[in-house]
């Protein structure tokens, strides 16, 4: 049975039954990203003017190398250390500037493998390295930087007894200016 409507009823509902016009963007199935384009640009300007101020206030302080002389000297430039003790999976090595020491610290080696102290079984020798820093400091009385480093396999604990072995020798200071370098394989 189907419904009759009155010619009164019919025109209102043309008129009010018919759908709003709607906006082509709101035709389409697709999302909208205008409006997140628009955040993420304000953003990433926002982060690169903070950026760019905090790196107009921040100063590194830095020194250039003075090679051996005092600033403002010109006598002859005295022989600088550079000395660097490393941490190896074989032993401890201790190089200067002018080149490795053999074990025993009396004299320079050449070579790649070349070990002051030799890890034993029980580990590293502590002692060893500390005689062998004590000679060194013999020489070079008014050096006190050294750089350590160790292999990435090294624990860090030999790392630190490493760097107290080289710091004093009982009540003596040896070379107390430690630098903690990254470690080559």
């Amino acid at each position: 049975m189907a419904l009759k409507l009155t010619s009164q009823q019919r025109r209102y509902l043309r008129k009010h039954g018919t759908r709003p016009e709607l906006d082509a963007s709101e035709l389409d199935e697709e999302l909208n990203i205008i409006p997140y384009l628009d955040v993420v640009v304000n953003l990433i300007m926002f982060l690169l003017m903070v950026i760019s101020s905090a790196a107009f206030f921040t100063q590194v302080n830095a020194s250039l190398p003075t090679l051996g002389r005092g600033s403002g000297s010109t006598g002859p430039a005295v022989p600088q250390l550079n000395l660097n003790v490393t941490l190896a999976q074989r032993g401890i090595i201790v190089a200067g500037a002018s080149g490795k020491l053999a074990p025993g610290c009396d004299d320079t080696q050449n070579g790649a493998e070349a070990i002051t102290v030799i890890k034993t079984s029980a580990g590293y020798n502590w002692a060893e390295l500390t005689s062998c820093i004590v000679k060194v400091k013999a020489q070079f009385p008014d050096e006190t930087k050294v750089t350590v480093s160790a292999d990435p396999l090294v624990p860090f604990q030999d790392l630190l007894s490493a760097m107290d072995a080289v710091r004093n020798n009982g009540t003596d200071e040896l070379f107390t200016d430690v630098v903690i370098s990254a470690g080559v394989r």
